[in-house]
């Protein structure tokens, strides 16, 4: 357990989208927390908090959750003197949304596993390394270097499906997708900021300028956890 019990802390691993998604609720709502990145292949934290994976954020009470949406969305209701984030999102429009990104997870996770060696995680150990080249031929059935060759067409059908041209015009003119910040607009970031980092492809500038955005309103660089800066 942490040292400081009266701020929450997060376990976690600088590559994984849930994580990315705790730190953004977390700086949204103004917390501070106890920071604990972990290795990526550090099983043992998980499993000493009682979880199967990573990342799991610790209450200062003890309870423990990790990031699914679910858990996000519970967030407000555990601290209700910060700024809601899911709450304030009519509920029809937070339903919709969830069946829109469910039809695009799979996709954006192949486009995603070939950058995310960008971590220093993954990058700066061999065997670290070695390992998720692994879990990407267990996950995909094709090595990085061949989801790296398929981006081009895989982030056409990303952007057709998922409508990114017409989203990214909707967020410069509304600049969140609510028109405030909302636990939407930390999802959207956490999944698809990494595709700025796809060589050769080129995500509309308005959604680069919003995933910026977002980041900065929660207070958090979408580089943490890179050896170098982007």
């Amino acid at each position: 357990m942490p040292e400081n019990t009266t701020e929450p802390t997060l376990y976690h691993r600088w590559s994984s989208v849930e994580g990315q998604m705790l730190r953004m609720v977390l700086g949204a709502k103004g917390l501070h927390w106890n920071d604990h990145p972990c290795a990526l292949r550090d099983q043992e934290s998980a499993f000493d908090l009682g979880f199967a994976e990573l990342p799991v954020l610790v209450h200062a009470d003890g309870q423990a959750q990790q990031g699914k949406l679910a858990e996000l969305a519970a967030l407000d209701a555990r601290y209700p003197d910060t700024p809601a984030l899911h709450s304030s999102i009519p509920a029809a429009e937070w339903e919709a949304f969830v069946q829109w990104r469910a039809g695009l997870t799979a996709l954006g996770d192949r486009l995603i596993a070939s950058v995310l060696p960008a971590y220093e995680e993954i990058c700066s150990d061999p065997e670290d390394m070695a390992f998720y080249r692994q879990e990407c031929e267990r996950r995909f059935q094709q090595s990085i270097e061949s989801l790296a060759n398929d981006r081009y067409g895989a982030y056409q059908q990303l952007e057709n499906r998922g409508r990114l041209r017409e989203l990214g015009k909707v967020l410069a003119k509304q600049r969140c997708y609510t028109g405030t910040l909302s636990l939407i607009d930390i999802v959207l970031t956490a999944d698809f900021h990494l595709l700025r980092l796809l060589d050769g492809v080129t995500i509309p500038i308005d959604l680069q300028y919003y995933f910026q955005r977002v980041a900065e309103a929660c207070d958090v660089s979408l580089n943490d956890g890179m050896p170098r800066s982007l």
